[in-house]
């Protein structure tokens, strides 16, 4: 949905789908869309950011933003759920260059749209 929920213009959106698509192609980003036809998956229920360090000795933490409070959750059992549901949703979601052609056609759709 927020590849097509319009923010500012199309002209603006194309700019951001494009800068998406440029941005994937670096070494060190991922980007991975979950169709709508996909249907219900395990993230449906909200975002969460699961946080690494690289000192061993931190473990990680799962970050969840709220409208009034943020939580973090720190035990281990929390942790390897949300770990798990995230791998669950990197299956399910397109591969990175079905990605990156699912916004390009997006993008094709908005400069339609710009010029109709």
């Amino acid at each position: 949905s927020a590849l097509r929920r319009m923010v500012g213009s199309k002209q603006v959106m194309i700019e951001q789908l494009e800068q998406l698509v440029e941005l994937s192609l670096l070494p060190h980003v991922t980007v991975q869309v979950l169709p709508f036809e996909m249907g219900a998956h395990p993230g449906i229920n909200g975002q969460y950011a699961i946080l690494e360090f690289p000192d061993a000795a931190d473990s990680s933490v799962v970050y969840i933003e709220g409208v009034t409070s943020d939580l973090y959750l720190e035990k281990a059992h929390d942790v390897q759920r949300y770990s798990v549901m995230y791998e669950h949703l990197r299956a399910q979601a397109l591969n990175v260059e079905q990605t990156r052609q699912f916004i390009a056609e997006i993008v094709k759709e908005y400069t339609r749209l710009s010029h109709g």
